[in-house]
């Protein structure tokens, strides 16, 4: 117990000390991801800047000081990262190695034209996004409900358009584990909900909304995700998708 404790006050600690308000938008010469959150820990400063030589532990240490991630939910994100390498003798990724269609990049996302239809994942675009955000129905704060809803009314739409869409077992996996991960990152434990000014500046800024009031409340392990993913499937009118290894489904985000 006292070494739990002295863990929980180090993190604690060293949380404080993260300057979340330091943000710029990248260079030209940065690169940058289909994930929002890995592009905002960029844009703060929190990973390199230009993207590059992301390593495993580098995205351990982070992801668990910044977004409250445990050790071994934020070691398999990263090792999934590392599968989509140009340089394995490097021993780290770049993000613009995320982009790879197929791997950690799908069709449907929340935020990013299908990969067919542009070939830019690690571009924003406002249209996919505000047809996102059209599923939340002008709420302020948005639960389980709206979140599935968005998931799945982008999945239908991606479908209509993309006559190359693809949506197996991994692209399935990603697409939740997307909406799971933005949602257990930016939503208040104390309501259980999100706050839709926080979700259009993590999309859209990609930056984490801290001068607005967030904060990184929510510890993420295996288990939570696995309880936001569940929930999510509960309100998705599909077969639920299978869930039987939690942690991995972290790795399977483009959040």
């Amino acid at each position: 117990m006292k070494g739990l404790l002295t863990f929980l006050t180090l993190q604690s600690l060293t949380t404080a000390y993260v300057n979340f308000e330091d943000w710029l938008p990248p260079t030209t010469d940065d690169l940058r991801s289909p994930c929002p959150a890995l592009n905002a820990l960029a844009n703060h400063g929190l990973l390199p800047r230009d993207g590059r030589m992301l390593t495993v532990p580098l995205l351990v240490e982070t992801l668990g000081v910044a977004l409250n991630f445990s050790a071994e939910t934020a070691t398999v994100r990263a090792l999934d990262g590392i599968k989509t390498t140009s340089d394995p003798a490097s021993g780290a990724f770049t993000l613009g190695d995320l982009n790879k269609h197929g791997i950690i990049e799908h069709d449907g996302s929340l935020s990013r034209k299908d990969n067919y239809l542009a070939g830019e994942a690690q571009v924003f675009c406002p249209s996919i996004f505000a047809e996102t955000l059209s599923f939340f129905k002008g709420a302020t704060n948005v639960g389980f409900e709206e979140i599935a809803a968005a998931r799945w009314g982008r999945i239908q739409a991606s479908k209509a358009a993309n006559p190359q869409f693809a949506y197996n077992t991994t692209a399935q996996r990603s697409s939740y584990s997307e909406s799971a991960a933005y949602f257990q990152v930016l939503k208040d434990p104390s309501t259980n909900k999100a706050s839709v000014e926080w979700i259009k500046i993590f999309f859209s800024e990609e930056r984490l909304p801290y001068k607005e009031g967030w904060r990184p409340t929510n510890p993420i392990d295996g288990k939570s995700f696995l309880t936001d993913v569940l929930q999510i499937a509960m309100h998705t009118p599909e077969r639920a998708p299978g869930v039987s290894n939690a942690t991995s489904w972290a790795s399977h985000s483009d959040v």
